[in-house]
């Protein structure tokens, strides 16, 4: 659409596949990136995923790619993977070029001579630009303007706390650089941290249960290596099975993280319904974490754990400072918009690839022109998939073009 500017937060797989599909369509597009393109996706690179490389990429992506040679559909990639063979190319295409601000971070967002509590229910704040208060190395402060802003920014990086209700645990922030907050990559060029070592692993998700795996694998080579594997979790298994599963990767690895966990041979000591009370440097350069073992029957026991390593999979959070001063509607529990926390509310499947298309009016907040697409949306909840950000990207371009009437 000539003349109309988008800018769009986080040069993410969302980002950029929402960026590409804004200059097929004519719009003015310009992508802030905190760090470096898919920065996050090669964080985790030896992570490989679970879903195949059809549903994780869009029909306009790869058509603009006829000169590539793009993984099978069915292709289940690493992120590694998936950077060097889809989203670096969508980087480079020529609809993307100078489109790109790298290594600037978005402070704030507002409207052009509108306050927070002006104009409420009013095409004023449509027809004001939002004014993106920016910051690099390069060039200092600057604001950028747009008639839409689509933040794609995710929430990888924004960790949640492991302490008890999400608190920080006594000591936690001052030890912070020396706890893994996201996943290392264990068997790998991380692996003189952890073989022959002691770790804690908190946490009941696939990431915890990944850490778990490649821990178990370490100590079939190293037979000092032995790990704790915490969780708030009770019942005969620390991680949920997924009826006749069709994500064959993510069958595999809840089997093997459970028959670890249950498996006295395997070192992997696991600790249901724990929590973390306190973290402090030992005498002896270790980690000592007191923990609250058994708190279902009263929270009685405690016990000091002393450990070269600690692995928090507790899950992430939106940064919903950036857009402090707009008027966003948020769930009180998940920190998403709150049309989509409220459909999301509904899903009664534990498995994310059952769920439906939230539908396009879910987009929808009370500060017009402004859509949070992507991980983000979701806010706290984890059953995210690329394939429904990609949706997401259609049902926000229906949204703009009526309103940009």
């Amino acid at each position: 659409m000539p003349g109309k500017r988008i800018a769009i937060i986080g040069a993410g797989p969302i980002g950029l596949e929402a960026a590409l599909y804004a200059r097929l369509r004519d719009f003015e597009v310009v992508i802030v990136e905190k760090g470096a393109v898919a920065e996050n996706v090669r964080s985790w690179g030896h992570v490989r995923l679970f879903s195949p490389f059809g549903i994780n990429s869009s029909e306009w992506g790869r058509g603009a790619l006829p000169e590539v040679d793009l993984p099978a559909s069915d292709s289940l990639l690493t992120g590694f993977e998936f950077f060097e063979q889809y989203l670096h190319p969508l980087s480079q295409h020529s609809h993307l070029q100078g489109c790109i601000q790298e290594n600037t971070r978005v402070l704030t967002i507002g409207k052009r001579h509108l306050w927070k509590g002006d104009a409420i229910g009013s095409r004023a704040r449509l027809e004001a630009p939002f004014m993106l208060l920016t910051e690099s190395a390069q060039n200092g402060e600057q604001v950028v303007e747009a008639d839409f802003v689509l933040d794609c920014s995710g929430t990888f990086g924004n960790h949640n706390w492991l302490g008890d209700g999400g608190v920080p645990a006594i000591g936690e922030r001052q030890l912070s650089e020396r706890i893994d907050y996201c996943l290392p990559n264990i068997t790998g060029q991380d692996r003189s941290r952890f073989a022959g070592r002691r770790t804690l692993v908190v946490g009941s998700g696939y990431s915890a249960a990944t850490a778990i795996v490649a821990l178990g694998s370490l100590h079939e080579q190293d037979d000092d290596t032995e790990v704790f594997w915490m969780t708030r979790k009770t019942g005969e298994t620390p991680l949920s099975s997924i009826e006749e599963d069709t994500l064959c990767g993510r069958a595999d690895l809840t089997a093997k993280a459970n028959e670890l966990a249950s498996n006295a041979a395997s070192k992997i000591n696991w600790l249901p319904a724990s929590y973390v009370r306190e973290i402090d440097s030992g005498s002896d350069g270790d980690i000592q974490v007191t923990i609250e073992i058994n708190a279902e029957q009263g929270g009685s026991d405690c016990k000091v754990l002393a450990v070269d390593n600690v692995i928090a999979n507790v899950g992430y959070h939106p940064d919903r400072s950036l857009y402090g001063e707009l008027q966003i509607h948020e769930c009180y529990a998940s920190q998403g918009p709150m049309k989509l926390a409220a459909a999301l509310m509904g899903e009664t499947s534990s498995d994310c690839m059952t769920q439906s298309s939230p539908g396009t009016d879910t987009l929808k907040n009370p500060e017009p022109g402004f859509y949070i697409l992507g991980a983000k949306s979701y806010g706290r909840d984890s059953r995210f998939l690329l394939r429904i950000g990609l949706e997401q990207i259609q049902s926000a371009f229906e949204l703009i073009a009526a309103e940009a009437v």
